[in-house]
């Protein structure tokens, strides 16, 4: 039973993010011509995401002031992996991306694991909506790597590698049930902050125009509707 929970959920994981990665390969010629609409287009979603699902999530958890004060610990954290990070200014976007995607997907991968022992078609439910929710999220983080020339199948190999997080969390918490599902609110707020301070402070500086706010808009409407 844990094993197949374990499967379903890192197959939500890889699948979603994988797609993702597979769909910015569509769009890697045009990457530099469209650039400033792509990571309007990432932002918005990474900052739907943090609102609409992370904290929102977080807060149902474990409150709202928990909730802010773990985001603003995340944001504390990306600052400091930042400037150990030794690579170009773009690339650091990238992987900055790709760590708040790995961190997020665990605590996601915990309520996989933890529902399928409440109930099975909740948990199968709750793999469903997951992993078609991670494509949206593995195409920001592709755009993202896609735009420092990174080869587009090694952009592949990073948005599946993103989603493995994800079967280790529902096996974590098929496993211990309860124990880890307290957690659940501290690493959905962790990862918040995570994508947050990536949005604000490497994302939007770099894109300041008509077609990267006409991106966001693009973003947030995907993730509200997926």
């Amino acid at each position: 039973m844990i094993l197949r929970i374990t499967i379903i959920g890192l197959l939500a994981g890889i699948i979603g993010t994988g797609l993702g990665g597979i769909i910015s390969a569509l769009f890697k010629r045009n990457i530099n011509r469209y650039l400033d609409f792509f990571m309007g287009l990432s932002g918005g979603i990474m900052l739907a995401v943090v609102v609409f699902d992370l904290m929102k999530e977080s807060m149902n958890e474990m409150g709202v002031l928990s909730t802010v004060i773990f985001t603003f610990v995340g944001v504390l954290l990306t600052m400091f992996l930042k400037t150990k990070l030794d690579m170009s200014k773009e690339m650091k976007t990238g992987y900055l991306i790709f760590i708040s995607i790995l961190l997020h997907n665990l605590p996601e991968g915990l309520a996989i694991g933890s529902s399928f022992m409440s109930t099975e078609t909740l948990g199968m439910t709750l793999a469903i909506v997951i992993g078609i929710h991670n494509i949206p999220e593995g195409l920001a983080m592709a755009l993202s790597l896609v735009g420092t020339k990174m080869k587009i199948s090694k952009v592949i190999l990073f948005t599946i590698i993103a989603g493995i997080p994800m079967g280790i969390g529902s096996f974590i918490g098929a496993y211990f049930g309860g124990v880890f599902h307290s957690l659940i609110g501290v690493f959905l707020a962790l990862a918040a902050g995570t994508m947050m301070y990536v949005v604000l402070e490497e994302i939007f500086p770099k894109s300041r125009s008509l077609y990267c706010i006409i991106g966001f808009l693009i973003g947030t409407i995907i993730v509200y509707y997926i």
